[in-house]
C-alpha cells in the first residue's frame, strides 16, 4: 500500500496568499525546489508550466494537482498549498481551486508516482477532509489531517 504522508515535510506546506495560479504555483515551486531531491528548480519550473499548458491540472470540487517526473527530481516530493479565498484554475468544473499538491517524482519512478498521484486524488475525495484542510488554522493541523494517509 502507498502511503502519501513520507512524501511530505511541514516546511513545504504554505497557505497561499497570491490570488492567481502563477502566483500559487511559483510560490510552491520555489519551497519544493529547497528539497534535496530537487537538483535544478528552473528545470522543475519549466515541467510544471509545459504540463499546465498541455492540460490543468484543476480536477474539480476544490483541487489542483500539478504533478511532473523529470530527471532534475532523485525522490518522490510533494509541496501542499491551501487558499481559503480559492484561485482560478481553469479547472475542470470552473470553481476555483482551495488545495494544491505539487508533486515532483523522478523519471524512475512510475509505478510509485502513479500510485501516489492516485492515492492523493482519493484522499481529497472525502468533503470532511478537504473541509478541513481549507480550514486548518496552521500547518500543524494540516499535516496532522495527511498523517496515516
Amino acid at each position: 500500500m502507498v502511503y502519501v504522508h513520507p512524501y511530505l515535510n511541514s516546511d513545504f506546506v504554505r497557505f497561499i496568499e497570491h490570488g492567481n495560479k502563477t502566483g500559487a504555483l511559483d510560490e510552491l515551486i520555489d519551497v519544493i525546489s529547497r528539497s534535496d531531491n530537487v537538483k535544478d528548480r528552473n528545470a522543475l519550473s519549466t515541467a510544471i508550466y509545459d504540463r499546465e499548458k498541455i492540460m490543468s491540472t484543476g480536477i474539480g470540487l476544490g483541487i489542483a494537482i500539478p504533478h511532473v517526473k523529470i530527471h532534475e527530481v532523485r525522490d518522490l516530493t510533494i509541496a501542499v498549498g491551501i487558499s481559503r479565498e480559492g484561485i482560478d484554475w481553469d479547472s475542470i468544473d470552473g470553481n476555483p481551486v482551495h488545495i494544491i499538491f505539487l508533486m515532483a517524482g523522478s523519471e524512475e519512478q512510475h509505478s510509485l508516482y502513479l500510485q501516489t498521484l492516485s492515492k492523493i486524488v482519493l484522499i481529497l475525495k472525502n468533503p470532511e477532509r478537504r473541509r478541513k484542510l481549507v480550514e486548518a488554522a496552521d500547518v500543524k493541523t494540516v499535516m496532522d489531517l495527511l498523517q496515516n494517509i
